[in-house]
């Protein structure tokens, strides 16, 4: 869910924690006078919305949940309806299902009410959403992963770097790099008014790709910082980020490792 809009509904745009996360961060409503009202999504463990929030912390709406996403209560505190649920998913209020892209799920079940849409090659199980609705996500409805165990995924690749890229000047980094083999590119170099990243890449010999992509300007965290990147895992995916200290804004992001002066800012499971 990117954008709704409809007769009785104001336009609703909305803001997700990463470029590859289905795990909501704010909604920005504009109503019919075009004025413009941020709300801030309070999640649980996997992602599921449990608050919304105005700019100064006002609850305007919250519910709560059982294991497998059915309501036991929700509160409108407002006029201001909410319709996700876990991560992928978007409640239909006249079934009471939730659409999840490729399918529909039941939250009374817990159980999807199409069978996989891969047939046997999901699993003997073709009605199952996830072997635990507490940690475990289907953002599309056909393919369900641990969030915790794909963050620590991306924080095992991602602390190979820490070391490297913490306390150094970007120069020093990027004449280690390039001794190393590393290719680097610029490519906003011929627009500059972007932000001018330098990005720099490695094929291993298993065939994998890898970029640690340098932005100075860091403009969202108010501080320069590396990103480590997988351009195609299949689609680029950033697997965490290395900042030093005044990177602001960390607490946000959820789905990777944010690492500080050397230190892991947000693990999963603390």
């Amino acid at each position: 869910m990117i954008q709704e809009t409809g007769p009785n509904h104001p336009t609703s745009l909305y803001i997700y924690t990463d470029q590859n996360s289905y795990e909501p961060l704010a909604r920005i409503d504009t109503d019919g006078n075009q004025e413009q009202h941020i709300r801030y999504f309070h999640t649980d463990l996997n992602g599921c919305p449990e608050e919304l929030t105005d700019a100064n912390g006002k609850i305007l709406w919250e519910c709560s949940f059982q294991l497998w996403g059915k309501r036991i209560h929700e509160i409108e505190h407002e006029s201001v309806e909410q319709n996700l649920r876990y991560q992928g998913q978007y409640l239909d209020r006249e079934t009471g299902f939730h659409y999840n892209t490729f399918r529909y799920y039941d939250p009374d079940i817990g159980r999807f009410t199409q069978p996989d849409p891969i047939g046997l090659a999901g699993g003997l199980n073709l009605y199952q959403y996830a072997p635990n609705g507490l940690t475990w996500i289907d953002p599309w409805g056909w393919n369900c992963f641990s969030s915790s165990k794909r963050f620590n995924k991306r924080d095992k690749i991602t602390s190979r770097y820490v070391d490297l890229l913490t306390g150094k000047k970007p120069n020093a980094i990027e004449n280690y790099l390039k001794s190393k083999g590393w290719k680097v590119t610029y490519p906003q170099s011929n627009n500059p008014a972007k932000t001018q990243h330098v990005v720099f890449e490695k094929i291993t010999k298993s065939g994998e790709i890898y970029h640690l992509d340098y932005n100075p300007s860091g403009i969202t965290h108010n501080s320069d910082y590396w990103k480590v990147i997988k351009p195609k895992d299949p689609i680029e995916t950033v697997y965490g980020r290395i900042g030093h200290g005044g990177f602001e804004r960390y607490d946000k992001i959820k789905n990777s490792p944010v690492y500080i002066d050397g230190v892991l800012m947000n693990p999963r499971n603390k």
